[in-house]
């Protein structure tokens, strides 16, 4: 047995390839950390969130790793670049060229052997949530039938698959770039259609249509039986947006009562609509919800029982180790700059004028109120680098002040530094609503996404911001607001 396992590790060796990715910039600080998504190991399969991070250093940071077969990887926003989706395969030279424009916009100039499809997955509208979202949500409002709105999808994924088909056939892509393109698209696709129409749904805003409840799950059915890949490709790729389906797909059987096979792991209840999904799956996402602390330490033990080879088991081992060695308390006050988090004080009150006026003398504060469960706060982050470049630029504070429940706060510093939030930073717990529907006189509760401003005396001039995704409109309402126009 010894002997086979040996040959094993050997034949694994001898088949994976060196992949190597360079990130070139112009006039960018060193030390700027990058926080990367990808697998845990030689197998794409194994793909992880925020599993890597490199340094910039002498305008350039570099990436090197080993893989059996081609697959995909997410550099996060930073400091020194955009969010960028990666398509990799062995003995891959990846080069990214980032620099900004005049309107301070990034501008990639993708190299490579296969970079002609690395344009489509960074531009193109069906990658891109909220540009689909612009031309979907009208389709979904005025439709007069469910099939109008399957065939817009259809539409939508045919157009996007020919590009791919002509990059295949015009031999700018390799066969197997080729193959995970189609299945990266099908899982970005599921999933930013169904968020869509599961967003447009759950604000009732099928009221407003012609369409009946059953109907909108029919639309997300047809799209699941399109787009979701059999458990054979499964094994060959996965990606964010391939993990998160997981759980949607296995929400919408449950709620479509569909007769699929219950696969019974003893990680959830029995009622769960996570037993839905093939046992490999579950595999998957229990990992991945161990390392976004959506699973508790003690449940590993089952996790390990449920799957006693798994690869995932001493990759979170380590991943549980590193976050106990960080304690926080609530009403923690800190600063994140540069991949670096400082604790500055312990506050005593989670009353929002006294924190303003005791800690900001003197100067403008923007506040950002977020939770972990909050999923559009976490799409507003991704303007954050932005926000902030314009704060340090008008001499204003950023203070995100997180309202999770006490319990949620070892998931406070993990979201900071995935979502590379740079600025002031505040856990007031879920004590803070009452303060805060006090400032803004709002007794029935405050909801999230919010955005308030002070000006420097620490008075309440804007109860409800513009969101940052609005960029030029928010800063010119800051603007205005603190009579710095």
């Amino acid at each position: 047995m010894r002997v086979l396992f040996i040959v094993f590790l050997l034949f694994q060796y001898c088949f994976s390839q060196n992949v190597s990715i360079k990130l070139k910039f112009e006039n960018v600080q060193d030390s700027i950390p990058i926080l990367i998504s990808k697998s845990i190991n030689e197998n794409p399969a194994y793909f992880q969130k925020d599993t890597d991070t490199i340094y910039t250093k002498n305008n350039s940071a570099v990436l090197n790793f080993a893989t059996i077969s081609a697959g995909y990887l997410y550099f996060s926003v930073s400091r020194a670049n955009p969010g960028i989706n990666i398509l990799y395969e062995p003995n891959d030279n990846i080069v990214l060229n980032v620099s900004k424009n005049d309107n301070n916009k990034y501008h990639i100039h993708y190299g490579g052997k296969s970079s002609s499809i690395l344009i489509p997955i960074n531009q193109d509208t069906i990658y891109k949530y909220q540009l689909l979202n612009r031309k979907f949500s009208p389709i979904i409002t005025n439709a007069k039938t469910k099939e109008e709105v399957f065939n817009f999808c259809l539409q939508e994924y045919d157009k996007e698959l020919n590009r791919i088909n002509e990059l295949h056939d015009k031999n700018k892509i390799t066969e197997e770039i080729y193959k995970v393109s189609i299945l990266n698209l099908q899982a970005i696709a599921l999933f930013n259609f169904n968020s869509i129409i599961e967003d447009n749904f759950r604000r009732e805003r099928y009221k407003e249509t012609k369409l009946t409840e059953d109907d909108f799950l029919w639309i997300l059915n047809q799209n699941i039986d399109f787009l979701y890949p059999n458990e054979e490709e499964y094994e060959k790729f996965s990606s964010l947006t391939s993990l998160l389906n997981l759980s949607n797909i296995a929400r919408i059987y449950k709620e479509s009562k569909r007769n699929e096979k219950i696969n019974i792991s003893n990680l959830w209840e029995q009622d769960s609509y996570l037993n839905y999904l093939p046992l490999k799956y579950q595999e998957n996402y229990a990992a991945y919800l161990f390392l976004v602390d959506a699973l508790k330490e003690e449940e590993l033990l089952q996790f390990k029982k449920t799957f006693p080879k798994s690869k995932y088991s001493s990759y979170i081992e380590h991943k549980i180790d590193d976050k106990k060695a960080i304690k926080y308390q609530p009403f923690d006050f800190g600063y994140y700059i540069n991949g670096k988090f400082e604790i500055k004080t312990h506050l005593k009150s989670e009353n929002i004028s006294n924190l303003i006026k005791e800690n900001f003398r003197g100067k403008p504060v923007f506040v950002d109120l977020w939770a972990s469960y909050c999923g559009p706060c976490f799409q507003e982050f991704s303007y954050s680098e932005k926000l902030f470049e314009f704060f340090m630029k008008h001499k204003i504070e950023m203070l995100y002040i997180n309202i999770d429940s006490e319990k949620n706060i070892k998931k406070w510093y993990p979201n900071i530094k995935g979502s590379n939030l740079e600025g002031n930073h505040f856990f007031a717990s879920d004590k803070i609503q009452q303060s805060l529907q006090e400032l803004l006189n709002e007794p029935n509760g405050v909801y999230i996404p919010r955005y308030l401003l002070f000006n420097e005396k620490g008075e309440l001039v804007l109860p409800s911001t513009k969101k940052p995704s609005e960029a030029e409109e928010l800063y010119q309402q800051i603007l205005n607001a603190l009579n710095k126009v």
